[in-house]
């Protein structure tokens, strides 16, 4: 009979069984128990991670590629973890290593062939394009999946996290997809090439267009202005049209005005003129039987002085070839013309 003492770390799950029925359990225990009839179990409370790397899976478009990954989970159930998993521990600390290494085996290799199967089911209807790009969606499906897989329930397992750290196909196949990958980027290149300069030119077409329409909107404003001005001056011209009219209406009027006062005086003179005609023929048909002498003498006493002067001189002019010498001085000249 041996009776131990154990004392076991807060990150230890002890499980006391004797006779086939748990009589403790609980994280770090300390006990006394006898080797003969008590039997402990020490399973770890800490989460463990595993990674995978499968270089066999199958796309929809039958080409291979390799998925690396890593998945967390920890023991959520410690009674069906030990049902299921050997966690015995026993006196020496170096065996219950080497069960533990083998229960963390046995649980690792459980999850990654299910892991496996989920994966080769998700990228079964994925293209290698598609496959290649569908990292965090591969890593959501079998979050999910494995979640809910009874087997992982049965081990007492709980999913925490599952990473997809790369999904990379074949080497001739990864070629293709840089070269295809390339020429799309090429073409994308030549697309914004093309963009760019279909844009430049839209856009100097845009402002050719405005250039035009604004040289279009400048010439119907100088259209409507010299419009305008023509409209003006035919306006005034019609206005100085009526104006002259009425200025020639008026000058007509006056002039006729004026043919009616030339002709009435014109009318006038003759009336005179006859007037005087007939008072001349009157007195020359009186004077007709009058002695020429008589006639003389009544012009003489009706002149003046000059006429009288005026007719002295013109008789001496007629008798001019009677006469030998007349002497005329300016003082004569000028008492006479003072006369």
């Amino acid at each position: 009979m041996a009776i131990r003492y154990r004392k076991f770390q807060p990150t230890d799950y002890v499980i006391k069984v004797r006779q086939g029925r748990v009589i403790e359990e609980g994280p770090g225990l300390s006990c006394l128990y006898n080797t003969m009839t008590t039997s402990l179990m020490v399973l770890p409370a800490t989460a463990f991670d595993s990674g995978f790397a499968f270089d066999d899976m199958m796309t929809a478009d039958f080409q291979k590629i390799n998925v690396q990954g890593d998945i967390s989970y920890i023991i959520a159930d410690y009674g069906r973890a030990s049902r299921m998993v050997n966690f015995s521990y026993g006196d020496r600390g170096g065996a219950y290593e080497m069960v533990l290494n083998e229960a963390r085996l046995r649980m690792a290799k459980r999850i990654m062939s299910l892991t496996k199967v989920y994966t080769a089911t998700y990228l079964s209807a994925k293209t290698v394009k598609e496959a290649v790009k569908s990292a965090n969606e591969l890593a959501g499906a079998l979050r999910q999946a494995l979640r809910a897989d009874e087997t992982i329930k049965d081990f007492g397992l709980e999913i925490l996290a599952v990473s997809i750290l790369g999904i990379m196909p074949q080497p001739d196949t990864r070629k293709a997809l840089e070269a295809a990958t390339r020429e799309e980027i090429l073409k994308q290149q030549d697309d914004a090439i093309y963009k760019r300069r279909n844009a430049a030119i839209e856009q100097e077409r845009a402002i050719k267009e405005n250039e035009l329409n604004t040289e279009i909107r400048i010439a119907e404003k100088a259209r409507e202005k010299k419009e305008r001005e023509m409209e003006t001056k035919r306006m005034l011209q019609e206005k100085q049209a009526q104006l002259d009219a009425g200025r020639i209406e008026k000058e007509i009027e006056l002039e006729e005005e004026r043919r009616r006062l030339v002709d009435l005086q014109t009318e006038n003179e003759r009336k005179k003129s006859d007037a005087r005609a007939y008072d001349s023929q009157v007195l020359l048909h009186t004077l007709a039987g009058v002695d020429a002498e008589i006639v003389k003498a009544l012009t003489v006493s009706g002149m003046d002085s000059r006429a009288l002067i005026a007719k002295a001189f013109a008789e001496i002019g007629d008798k001019a070839d009677k006469i030998g010498v007349l002497n005329v001085s300016p003082d004569l000249l000028e008492t006479l013309s003072r006369a």
